[in-house]
Order: C-alpha cells, then structure tokens, then sequence
C-alpha cells in the first residue's frame, strides 16, 4: 500500500523544519564559543574527510532509493538487493577507512588538524550500518522524523555540556560522529526486523558501473562547494573557511527544508517512470511548482538579509561572512533548479551517464576559474562561491536543453506559473531596504523583515488565487476538519 505524498512531504518538512530550527538555536552557541578559528580547522578537517568519504558512500544512498522502490513489493528481491548493496557498503566503507588513516599519518601527522581527522575517520566504519537509503525507499518518514528528532536532543544536551570554550573543538567533532553512528545504528536495527539479509542471492558486479555513476553526479560538490574549501583553506587561510562554511551551512539549513518536497517525491517518481508516464509528468510538474513557490522567496530573502543574517547567527566577528552569504543566495537557487531537473527527471529516467559528462565539465569549468582567481590575487570567499555558481548556472541550462531536446519530457520548469513566484519575491528588496533605513535594533530589524516579506508575499498569491496556495489551504483545512 502506497503512503500519501502528502503525509510523506509533512514528516519529512517537520523533521528538515526541525533540523532548522535546532542549527538556529545552536548555531550562534557553536560559532560564539569556537570561534573562527577553531571552526575553521574542524571544517577544513571535514572537507578533506568528505573526499574520502564520497567513495565509502559510494552513492549507495541515491541508487538504493531507486532501486529499492521499483522493487519494494517483491519481499525476496528487496531482501537480495539490500544484501547485495550492504556487502557493497560494508567493502567500501572499510577500504576507505585504511586509505584514509594511510593519508592522513603521511600528509597530515604534525599538522594542527590531524586529531580533528582521525575522529572524523570513526565515520567510515560507521557508514557500515547506514540503510536509511532503505527506509525512505519504503517511505518510513514518520520513522525517521521522530528518530532524528530524539537524536538531536541528546547531541543538544551534550554540546552545552562538553563544548564551552575554543579549546573545546575535539568534544565538537566526537559530537558530530556519534550523533551520525547513533542515527545509523537505530535505523539499522529498525529496518533489520523487517527486511532479512539473503546472501544466497546476492549480485555485486551489475551495481557497480551504475553505483559508480552516481558517485560522480552525486558528489558534485568536490568540483563546487568542497572544492572551493579545500582551495580555501589550503592557499588562504582557516578564517576564510569559516566564513565560507558559515555561510554555506545557513543556506544549507534553509535548502534542507525546501529540498524535502523533491526528496520524498523521489521514490515515486521512480515507480511512476516505469509504470505510468502520464502520473509521472503530472506529479513531476506539481512537485516541481511547490517547490519554486517557496525556493524563490526563500533565496531572495536570504538575499536581503544576509548582511544582518550573518551577524545574528555567528556574532559580530563573522560581519565579513555577509557578502559570501549574499553570493549563495544565488547559489541556493542554481542548486535547487539543478536538484529538479538531475534527481527528479535524468536520474529517475536512468540517464545518470549524462549527468556525470554535465557534472564533470562544468565542475571542471569551477576549477579553471579559481585558479584563475587564485593566480590573479583575487581568490576569497566570496568569489569562490561566485565562479561555482556560475558553474552551477550552466549545469542548470546544460541538463534543461537536454531534458527539453533530447529526453523530449514535456516539462517546463521556467513557465510563467512558476517564474511569477520569482518576480513576487523581488518585491522583498525594497520591503528589506526601507525596514533597514529605519533606526531598529538589528534583531528587530531581522525579524521584521521576515514577517512583513512572507505577509506581503502570501497575501499577493492569496489575491491572484494562486494554485499551490490553494492546494496547501485545503490540505491544510481536510486536515482540520477530520
């Protein structure tokens, strides 16, 4: 029995909605007490950690969910695919695990980060029992949401008790690693109970061209995002990595919860594709407008606050951080039209060998255009972030054309219907421009902005009858009335 999309898209907004609000509340106390410079060195350590860490994943994830879905009502073959893909994660897991202990003892062993670096290595031996790809293939949201969410209270807990000052920057990593182990090995021992390992059946060889496909699409941040850190970190200093990071995690924290409708979607669109065209186009397009309805006022807002955002959450040191997070507002939008058209149209349709030739050229694109920066003395966080999206931007146009020419999918992203929640969202700047030249503290100010941007935006589409707006206000009101 399918589970309602709806109920799906609730559990999964309440849980990102939750893991917004929990970074807001914590995320002035992590960068207050570390400060810049220490939460330079653990993000610096992280993102030579997610290189390595990318081939213990081993885009598992992305490929269980499709492949897990378009099975999942066949209990023998769902239980030999999920051996096969464990025994899979369990080699890579622990060869990485060694290749990265090896590199880390000869790069790394009198560096300032290489205790940072073997805390972080704990990480790959627990990705062995990651199988959330597992639960969201069978749409277990409300599992996840209320698992997550007890989780994060006690890593809460745990950080106001062991992390009180920039000395404290060790407790702050072991604090990320347990709370992932923890996450993995509830969600193991959940899903274990219901779907059984079948080693008599397994097949390793066909996964591994696709897997490793996904691998490159999947991971496009070493060419974007984590390229920019490392190149940040290694040729400038830890200090612009903390304002990179910083303002890479807001956008992040708001991205979670938007990108929560193109994720639960992903299951059945992946059923759909194979069985029936019609409901996929259809629930492709309505997906995709509910996404734009709150993408494009989201961005623009960050936009017009980033110059006050970065100062509320990190404090009065990290006020440089205000441009770069201005810089990722533009970012934001790039990704989430990429994330449709990628994950919802080309990969679902296993077309995922073309995304990996779009993703590598224009990633590619990103690293000539730092090094170009770098050799002109002009690389800094916020142009970093400035040359990914411009290569993020032709990521985009590259995997539309083809999506529109190739693929030939009647779907049209750039419509009036969902180009007009742009156009309303532009409406903020003016709105932020005048609250600002008012003399209000900066907290007031911040939420005021809020309040009045989000008001003004809902009570346009209110007028205009708008259908996503419609839609969520009877969902909303059977919801009520039941």
């Amino acid at each position: 029995m399918q589970k309602s999309i709806a109920k799906n898209i609730f559990y999964k907004i309440t849980l990102n909605f939750f893991n917004l609000v929990i970074p807001i509340i914590i995320g002035p106390y992590v960068y207050r007490t570390l400060g810049t410079d220490s939460i330079g060195s653990v993000k610096f350590a992280e993102t030579i950690f997610n290189y390595f860490f990318i081939f213990a994943s081993f885009g598992i994830y992305q490929y269980g969910i499709r492949e897990i879905s378009k099975v999942k009502n066949d209990p023998e073959k769902v239980s030999s695919l999920f051996t096969s893909l464990f025994v899979i994660s369990f080699s890579t897991s622990i060869l990485t695990f060694f290749a990265f202990l090896l590199t880390t003892y000869l790069n790394y062993q009198n560096h300032f980060i290489f205790p940072i670096l073997l805390i972080f290595s704990l990480n790959f031996i627990f990705n062995i029992f990651f199988i959330e790809w597992l639960n969201e293939a069978y749409e277990n949201y409300d599992f996840i949401t209320i698992k997550t969410i007890i989780v994060k209270f006690i890593y809460i807990a745990c950080l106001f008790y062991f992390v009180q000052s920039s000395d404290h920057y060790l407790e702050f990593t072991a604090l990320l690693v347990m709370t992932n182990f923890l996450n993995n090995i509830i969600s193991f021992i959940y899903m274990k109970r219901k779907v059984p390992f079948n080693f008599k059946s397994i097949t390793i060889r066909p996964h591994l061209k696709p897997l490793f496909l996904v691998v490159i699409f999947s991971n496009a941040n070493i060419l974007y995002t984590q390229l920019d850190r490392f190149m940040l970190g290694h040729y400038i200093n830890e200090q612009s990595v903390s304002f990179y990071v910083m303002s890479h995690q807001i956008m992040t924290i708001i991205n979670a919860v938007l990108i929560s409708i193109i994720q639960v979607a992903i299951p059945r669109l992946s059923f759909y594709s194979h069985e029936n065209q019609e409901s996929y186009l259809k629930l492709l397009k309505q997906i995709s407008s509910a996404y734009l309805f709150i993408l494009f006022p989201a961005t623009i807002g960050m936009y017009v606050l980033s110059d006050i955002g970065v100062i509320v959450y990190g404090g009065s040191q990290f006020a440089e951080a205000g441009p770069v997070l201005a810089v990722f507002s533009f970012f934001m939008i790039s990704i989430g039209l990429e994330s449709i058209l990628s994950n919802q149209v080309i990969y679902v349709n296993n077309k995922e060998k073309v995304l990996v030739y779009f993703i590598f050229s224009c990633g590619i694109i990103n690293l000539m255009l730092n090094s170009i920066l770098l050799y002109f003395d002009q690389f800094t966080a916020e142009t970093a972030i400035m040359t990914t999206t411009i290569a993020n931007f032709l990521l985009v146009a590259l995997e539309y054309f083809y999506v529109r020419l190739k693929l030939k999918i009647k779907f049209q992203l750039f419509s009036l219907a969902n180009i007009k929640y742009f156009l309303i969202s532009l409406t903020f700047i003016p709105i932020a421009y005048i609250v600002k030249t008012s003399s209000f503290n900066i907290f007031i100010e911040f939420f005021l902005i809020i309040f009045i941007c989000s008001a003004f935006y809902f009570l346009i589409l209110f007028i205009m009858k708008d259908h996503i707006l419609t839609m969520m206000f009877n969902k909303v009101k059977q919801r009520f009335v039941k």
